[in-house]
């Protein structure tokens, strides 16, 4: 196998996994939105509240990042680079956080989901009935 098509098989299987992560993260925002709301809490409190979650998160990638090094016994070079692409990274990082920290609206949106959720399915339409044969040869 080639190193291309490894890191390609690589890079598909961290997708997958984000994309599950991403998936795992919407369905359990849902049911903190509805245990909020079924608790009274406001849905511009409780975005305020997941938001503020969600930024907290991210802000503890960064210091992760943040506190990364260079692997033992790197050239000055590769150092140099490496920190370089860690501050960007974190810079990168913070953005999002602030991003996140200021979202707006979901919890409003997931409850009108709800809400459409549980209303009842509305009856296939059906078509129009037809009179027996035998009224409609009275008729004329």
């Amino acid at each position: 196998m080639s190193t291309e098509q490894h890191d390609a098989d690589a890079y598909g299987e961290e997708l997958a996994r984000i994309s599950h992560h991403q998936h795992e993260a919407t369905a359990a925002r849902f049911t903190v939105f509805q245990a909020l709301a079924a608790v009274g809490v406001g849905p511009e409190q409780a975005d305020e509240m997941v938001s503020r979650l969600e930024a907290g998160a991210v802000a503890g990638a960064h210091t992760w990042i943040s506190e990364s090094s260079a692997p033992h016994g790197s050239e000055q070079r590769f150092e140099d680079g490496w920190f370089a692409g860690v501050r960007d990274v974190a810079s990168y990082l913070l953005r999002i956080a602030d991003t996140t920290a200021a979202q707006r609206g979901r919890a409003a949106s997931s409850a009108l989901m709800v809400a459409h959720l549980r209303q009842p399915a509305a009856p296939a339409p059906q078509p129009p009935a037809q009179e027996p044969a035998a009224t409609r040869d009275l008729a004329t």
